[in-house]
């Protein structure tokens, strides 16, 4: 692993942070100033989303890595009680994704109400590439050296030396895999919704069942604390993520038959 990418002086510029930036700025980039001036040559962007968007954008990065980084906090308290002022030091990583969820959809609803923007079409165009931006952070993790799996005997299990001299489900590369393959079907959901001219929703009800989805069955792999029935925090999280994305899908299909098709 390569915790450090390299120093300045006696600064150690982790890779961890630079691949967190790098997350950001290509969300912002192909999200802000490639898909949204696409949809708008073509007519079909709404104007409020047109214009408030960088706004919105900006919005859901911040509450991104708030949510994360105060969920992984509050799940490992006992890492940060005697030094609070740790939970500051985010560049060493420790950003639990669901938290990113809870905190960044609520605030995604009050900022489009209090905007005008149509909150279907502001998921339709971000959740894809927020995806995207989530699975480089899983390449953080990699570098960072956490979030490793058990151990194993498949050929490309990986040896975390900063753990012990076993091979290890490389997890970090399993999350980015699938995350990746999930962001290109989010798009293709995305973009049927916008040239069908329905209002919008249908990606987000995709990223809660897709993301929900592979985090439960990822976490079989990872090294976790198991809660309640056998299951991880995660996967109960993403138990309700699910059955949240099913609940918004079957209302979706209900309201305009089904024309977005994955």
């Amino acid at each position: 692993m390569m915790p450090v990418l390299f120093t300045v002086g006696d600064f150690p510029v982790r890779t961890y942070l630079v691949l967190a930036l790098l997350a950001i700025i290509v969300v912002v980039v192909l999200a802000r100033y490639y898909e949204a001036p696409r949809l708008e040559a073509a007519g079909i962007l709404p104007p409020a989303l047109a214009r408030y968007g960088g706004e919105a954008l900006f919005l859901a990065v911040i509450c991104t890595v708030i949510g994360a980084r105060l969920a992984f906090v509050a799940v490992n308290w006992e890492l940060y009680s005697d030094d609070p002022g740790r939970i500051l030091a985010f560049w060493r990583g420790g950003f639990a994704f669901h938290g990113a969820v809870i905190l960044a959809v609520p605030a995604a609803v009050l900022h489009a109400r209090l905007r005008r923007i149509p909150l279907g079409k502001l998921m339709d165009l971000f959740i894809p590439y927020i995806t995207v931006g989530y699975g480089i952070g899983r390449l953080g993790c990699f570098f960072n050296g956490c979030c490793y799996g058990h151990v194993t005997g498949v050929p490309w299990g990986l040896v975390y030396p900063a753990i012990d001299g076993s091979a290890r489900h490389p997890t970090q590369l399993y999350s980015f895999l699938a995350i990746m393959v999930i962001a290109a079907i989010l798009l293709r959901v995305s973009r049927s919704s916008f040239a069908a001219g329905t209002t919008g929703g249908a990606t987000l009800a995709w990223f809660l069942i897709l993301i929900g989805g592979y985090r439960f069955v990822v976490e079989f792999f990872r090294v976790s604390e198991v809660y309640d029935f056998y299951l991880t925090l995660a996967q109960l999280v993403s138990l309700v993520m699910i059955t949240g994305g099913a609940l918004l899908l079957l209302l979706w299909n209900k309201q305009f038959g089904g024309d977005t098709d994955v």
